[in-house]
């Protein structure tokens, strides 16, 4: 199965790849997706529990799958920059066709696959994200599902077993023997568990174009996390719904001390961000019997006649593509920013709408956010009182006539 693959890729490989050598897509391996590796924030532990509770349908009863993420003393837990790096260590080993363990590479390879400037910075950076890759421990029990045999199992491994990052001199002596200025002197090899379910086929497609449209920019840890786990969920659906809880702290890595409102807040604007880049139409909260579910849809792709640049294939973080506006935010758009003020003064003075939706509106005038910049649920909120006011005067012209 693995060789057929492997076969496959050599014949698509003309197709993946731009111009400049960049690869459009890789493979995501699936048991990674389902959990955060490492917290969003800083911790103040070396440890982090991730906890799913899940149905079993072999068992007929709920299953708790718990994953233990463990730093090493020098370097702690993983960061969400080195969600990146992992992806771009992905795209090397699916380059090189799943031919073996041991992947090699370049610093200035690997920068250009993530859209990193190739200098003295990026390459501290990458030296010290494969430092806390290669120091972090996976503990699962009964939570690493293997393809291969059908079967969840409880694994403890690390990631990588070897890695052999090069130092200066050791590259200025390689180009002064060979006369080349490109080298590929680092590498890094899998461990055998995470490489046998590269093996296993247990791994989705990844757009390379899109993930790193979304990771490019200021504030893009959460964006990128739910862009992955969004990508395994949209398989032969267009709509995906989950609980707010799960997503945010289990999938994704947020502070389980966070309530309701500060989880809806990070996950709106993660997910306006994925708008923007045009790979969501839309998302959407809602409460169900006192708890919180989130709405994502996928944006449909366009078709073009014009066929792409091969160049220039990552895109500003500015650039907004495809993706319909929310109506909740093409009306606030259209109304005077006076008008909003007064609608949201009047809203909270009268108590509308839910605690979580008040809270969220306080939280954004406490930021000084403007009205027009904020979220979907600010936006719904105001024109939702909007809506009340006008079928109120409706109602009592209707009475007086």
């Amino acid at each position: 199965m693995a060789k057929q693959r492997r076969r496959s890729d050599r014949e698509d490989q003309t197709k993946l790849q731009t111009a400049e050598g960049i690869p459009l897509f890789t493979r995501d391996e699936m048991n990674l997706v389902e959990l955060p590796f490492g917290p969003i924030s800083p911790p103040a532990e070396n440890t982090m529990d991730v906890t799913h509770l899940v149905w079993d349908p072999e068992l007929k009863r709920e299953v708790t799958r718990q994953t233990t993420i463990i730093g090493s003393d020098k370097y702690g837990l993983p960061r969400p920059i080195d969600d990146q790096v992992l992806v771009g260590m992905s795209a090397l080993t699916y380059e090189a066709q799943y031919a073996s363990r041991q992947v090699e590479f370049s610093r200035y390879e690997l920068c250009r696959i993530l859209n990193w400037a190739p200098d003295g910075r990026s390459y501290r950076r990458l030296d010290e994200s494969f430092y806390r890759i290669a120091g972090t421990t996976l503990q699962f029990k009964d939570a690493w599902w293997d393809k291969g045999e059908s079967e969840w199992k409880s694994k403890t491994f690390h990631l990588i077993d070897e890695l052999n990052l090069c130092s200066r001199d050791q590259l200025q002596r390689s180009r002064l023997r060979t006369g080349e200025k490109r080298q590929r002197l680092c590498s890094f090899e899998w461990s055998k568990t995470i490489f046998k379910s590269f093996e296993d086929g247990f791994i989705k497609s990844l757009d390379m174009e899109m993930f790193r449209r979304i990771a490019n920019g200021r504030r893009r840890d959460v964006p990128v996390r739910l862009f992955r786990i969004l990508d395994k969920r949209f398989y032969k659906t267009r709509i995906v719904r989950m609980k707010v809880d799960s997503i945010g702290v289990g999938i994704i890595g947020l502070s389980p001390n966070y309530s309701p409102s500060q989880l809806i807040r990070i996950l709106e604007r993660a997910g306006n961000c994925l708008i923007d880049c045009g790979y969501l139409r839309k998302i959407r909260f809602e409460d169900s019997r006192g708890r919180w579910y989130v709405t994502f849809e996928k944006a449909v792709k366009r078709r073009s006649s014009a066929k792409p640049s091969a160049v220039n294939v990552v895109q500003s973080e500015d650039c907004r593509l495809g993706g319909e506006p929310n109506p909740h935010t093409a009306w606030v758009q259209k109304q005077p920013t006076e008008l909003l003020i007064r609608l949201e003064n009047a809203a909270l003075a009268a108590s509308f709408g839910s605690e979580l939706e008040r809270e969220r509106v306080h939280c954004c005038r406490k930021d000084n956010e403007p009205i027009a910049d904020s979220g979907i649920m600010r936006h719904q909120y105001i024109q939702r009182y909007a809506e009340r006011i006008t079928k109120s005067a409706t109602r009592t012209q209707s009475v007086a006539s």
